[in-house]
């Protein structure tokens, strides 16, 4: 019989079967926009099984339709609006939940590395700006044939973030990225 197990989070679902641990964003009908309560329910199941022994890969996917549509934009707007009625918890969850865990894993996104067990990306859906960020981390991805992957920094007039633009070109070369970030 397989050993199962589960926790629960408010945006994020996360089982561990037979050493497995998936990680499932679970905001199906925003095509799992990334937010900060997102961001620190993914952050601590990530270093869950990273300190479970029993877990020996992990897979991060996402419910429904989407893998992850990038930034939660009413979240973006928001913040910019200085609401911070609704605004505070978003910035709370971004904020470093544990000052014991390890010094990686109180910073944005440089957890990823720090885990030291292989992340598999089940790239069901949509991947896009942050989104494709997180797959892009991942140390394998695989994706369903209706996969979509695109950025839309330059368009915004942002910068492109997060370390996309070193990695990009190294995972798919300088042309392919190219298209992608620009």
């Amino acid at each position: 019989m397989a050993d199962t197990a589960t926790k629960t989070y408010e945006d994020i679902l996360y089982r561990v079967e037979d050493g497995v641990a998936v990680v499932t964003l679970n905001r199906p009908d925003k095509l799992n926009a990334w937010r900060g309560e997102m961001d620190r329910d993914v952050r601590a199941a990530m270093r869950v099984a990273a300190d479970d022994p029993a877990v020996k890969v992990i897979i991060l996917t996402g419910a429904g339709k989407g893998f992850c549509a990038g930034a939660d934009m009413n979240m973006l707007q928001t913040i910019q609006s200085g609401d911070a009625g609704t605004s505070r918890s978003a910035v709370n969850a971004l904020e470093p939940w544990d000052k014991t865990a390890n010094e990686n894993f109180q910073k944005q996104y440089s957890w990823f590395p720090a885990v030291q067990k292989p992340i598999i990306a089940g790239i069901n859906g949509a991947a896009a700006g942050l989104g494709l960020i997180m797959a892009l981390y991942c140390d394998i991805r695989f994706s369903a044939d209706t996969a979509k992957f695109t950025t839309a920094f330059s368009r915004r007039g942002l910068v492109a973030e997060h370390g996309i633009s070193w990695l990009l070109p190294r995972l798919i070369g300088f042309a392919n990225a190219a298209d992608l970030l620009y």
